[in-house]
């Protein structure tokens, strides 16, 4: 295995930090937090610098709150300076990781999310679909029980320094691993802990492409499926996995999502429910839509990132529909609400 060594000077190359700034603000540049950052942007950038440099840096307090999504979930909302910490670490350590990841690996990604692993896993079906002659086959759908709490940081830190011997980066990495208590545990809300979790789980991809060789995997944080034509199989792997992940990565698969079902009913799936032939919008989610739009709570950021939602589904009768709402409660076609929305963002 290829290890890398000489890499902490660029994490505090100015460059590296500016850059890391513009990506830490994407989409919060009206927040006041920025506004603050940004007035002494150069001063806060060579602060960080120098504290990297001299390994004199600790990671501020975390702001904790919970949301909803919706399943209730304990968010840790760094300070925006760590923020700008954690994309500088990323920008240099993530490529090294990301080339090792499996294809069908789809969380936190460059060119990867939700949409494309949807539309990868209806390729699936349709690839199994036609093996077999009909939909005559079986899905495993699966969860790790409360994935991000389970995470043993020894564990991790053990997997980063496979590939990592810096040990400059490897004491920036395990202050932030340490920036929250206990053994296990990498907070939700971080960009670290997204490329950490990629890097914990990537055990399990290359267990089951490599070792179980199977095909038609595929994953997106700790939510993942399995096809095969032959159920019998797909109960041996169900146990094989849960071994692995114990024994290996001390987790365990949540005891009421681990189901094995016929791939003719579809799958949940990122809020999409996906069949061979098309794919459609959950329920639970058009809910959540009506009722936000008919309280008229809901921001146009929100509304445009709904639609975007939409149009990845075979769903033109529930776009219409909405099109015939905003007609009659604002006046409007979606036509107008764009080309606004449009003229608002020039």
């Amino acid at each position: 295995m290829k290890t890398f060594k000489n890499l902490y000077h660029s994490i505090f190359d100015f460059s590296n930090l500016l850059k890391s700034y513009y990506s830490a603000r994407k989409r919060k540049s009206d927040k006041n937090y920025v506004i603050d950052f940004e007035w002494n942007l150069e001063r806060e950038l060579l602060k960080i610098q120098k504290e990297l440099q001299e390994k004199t840096y600790q990671p501020n307090s975390y702001q904790k709150f919970f949301i909803s999504d919706p399943k209730k979930r304990l968010v840790y909302k760094a300070s925006f300076r760590d923020r700008v910490v954690h994309h500088a670490l990323c920008n240099i350590i993530e490529p090294i990781f990301d080339r090792g990841f499996i294809y069908d690996s789809w969380a936190c990604r460059k060119n990867k999310g939700t949409h494309h692993a949807v539309l990868r896993l209806k390729n699936f079906l349709r690839s199994l679909y036609f093996k077999c002659g009909s939909d005559n086959f079986y899905i495993l759908k699966c969860d790790v029980r409360k994935f991000f709490d389970s995470v043993d940081k020894e564990k991790l830190f053990m997997l980063i320094n496979k590939k990592i011997k810096d040990r400059d980066v490897l004491w920036l990495i395990k202050k932030i691993l340490d920036s929250t208590e206990g053994s296990k545990g990498i907070p939700i809300g971080n960009l670290t802990s997204q490329l950490f979790a990629n890097i914990y789980l990537n055990e399990l991809d290359q267990f089951l492409k490599h070792n179980l060789r199977i095909k038609y995997y595929i994953r997106y944080m700790d939510d993942f499926i399995i096809l095969s034509d032959n159920k019998c199989q797909l109960k041996i792997w169900r146990e094989e996995i849960k071994n692995f992940i114990q024994k290996n990565l001390q987790l365990v698969l949540h005891p009421q999502k681990q189901e094995i079902f016929p791939a003719k009913i579809g799958v949940d799936f990122l809020g999409f429910h996906v069949f061979y032939s098309h794919i459609l919008v959950r329920q639970n989610m058009i809910r959540r839509f009506w009722k936000k739009f008919k309280k008229g709570k809901m921001s146009s950021e929100t509304f445009c990132s709904y639609l975007g939602h939409l149009k990845f589904a075979d769903s033109w009768g529930l776009k219409k529909k909405i099109e015939n709402k905003m007609s009659i409660v604002y006046g409007r076609s979606l036509y107008d609400f764009y080309a606004e929305r449009t003229a608002n963002l020039s």
